[in-house]
């Protein structure tokens, strides 16, 4: 083989390696609509980009997210339960266990004169009680979902008479509550997709009740199986399928609020998983970096760690082996957080410490989980 050869080959050997590098450590994200136009996802995913040194390509889909996942394109699908394509996806064996992450919510609407008194009524049965008793003006919202709210809202009423009041023309999402606001009618729909309406359109229709679990919609999430699609970033997948069912996770999603609107918009639903997925789902840091490679004592360095399931309410417990010891010995909760500043006491030995392992743990006093084994140094200038 001629020299020219071989260096091309070697360089080809090289765009490859980095290539499958570049894919690997991208996590192709396909998912319906609410997540995204909500903000919600855009305020946790870089937290797990942060920590895990993965990037997340999100691609907002609607019903046909599972045939674009059917593909071969996507390491993680998010959507609800109910999707039309969840079934047969999982009947036909192409994707992993779903795994339950949060639910979003309808409200019920209505006009700002609130003419059946309804504002901040936490029962929506009760809710539609009053619309019933006070003959005021509800429209049936034909979107598969709402229409079957209506329909439960109806049967817990007591299957009141459904006089001029109960108007379905037929109507389903934006045009329904279009009509809804023309007429001064109380109708259902999706919150996200009311505010976003209400901020394109200056809508005056308000969310009046907002609350009632009932109103709860279930999202999951589902890892293609490798074994039916090539190419697919299992470890990628299945790491932001944790991240996102873990605790501080799950906090964050209870939290997230869209601007505007002070009400909870999706409800942490990870708890409804099997207790096996749950116990699994633990902190764990894989890496640890410094800022540099040497600092002299009395100076300071950055260390951070990077990992699975870690944020910045994480615990760090270090195994480290000092300069000219032979065993190792360790700091206990050394770090709170995946980054942090430490000072080097002035009495610090010089030398090169080595950093042998690392244990991440969410509880200040639990300290029962094995430490992941670990390669790095740093050195301490007199």
């Amino acid at each position: 083989m001629k020299i020219s050869q071989i260096v091309l080959a070697a360089a080809l050997a090289v765009v490859s390696a980095f290539h499958a590098f570049a894919q690997t450590s991208v996590v192709r994200l396909k998912v319906v609509n609410v997540p995204v136009d909500s903000g919600l996802l855009a305020a946790v995913l870089p937290d797990f980009e942060r920590t895990t040194g993965y990037r997340v390509e999100v691609d907002k889909r609607g019903d046909d997210l599972y045939d674009v996942v059917r593909q071969g394109t996507t390491d993680l699908a998010i959507s609800h339960y109910g999707h039309p394509g969840v079934e047969p996806f999982l009947a036909e064996d192409l994707g992993r266990w779903p795994r339950t992450v949060f639910s979003n919510q309808a409200v019920l609407l209505g006009p700002p004169s609130d003419p059946a008194g309804i504002h901040g009524i936490q029962d929506a049965i009760e809710a539609f009680k009053r619309i019933a008793e006070t003959k005021s003006r509800f429209l049936v919202n034909n979107a598969a979902t709402e229409k079957y709210l209506s329909q439960i809202l109806w049967e817990g009423a007591g299957r009141v008479d459904l006089g001029e009041w109960y108007i379905d023309r037929g109507l389903r999402d934006q045009p329904a509550i279009q009509a809804a606001e023309s007429m001064g009618a109380y109708v259902l729909w999706g919150v996200v997709p009311f505010l976003k309406f209400k901020e394109a359109s200056q809508s005056t229709l308000e969310a009046l009740v907002t609350d009632d679990p009932l109103f709860q919609r279930i999202m999951v999430s589902i890892v293609p199986d490798p074994a039916k699609f090539a190419g697919i970033n299992l470890s990628g997948g299945v790491a932001l399928q944790t991240y996102l069912a873990a605790p501080a996770t799950q906090a964050k999603i209870r939290a997230f609020r869209y601007p505007g609107f002070d009400h909870q918009l999706f409800w942490p639903a990870a708890r409804d998983n099997s207790p096996s997925f749950l116990s699994a789902i633990q902190p764990a840091a894989t890496t640890i970096s410094f800022d540099a490679a040497s600092v002299r004592a009395g100076g300071t360095m950055s260390a951070i760690f990077a990992g699975t399931n870690i944020s910045e309410q994480t615990y760090f417990d270090v195994r480290f082996r000092a300069p000219g010891a032979t065993t190792d010995d360790v700091a206990l909760n050394w770090q709170y957080g995946s980054s942090a500043m430490h000072t080097i006491s002035a009495g610090t030995a010089a030398g090169t410490w080595m950093v042998t392992g690392l244990r991440a743990h969410d509880q200040p006093n639990d300290h029962s989980a094995p430490y992941v084994s670990v390669s790095t140094n740093v050195t301490v200038l007199p």
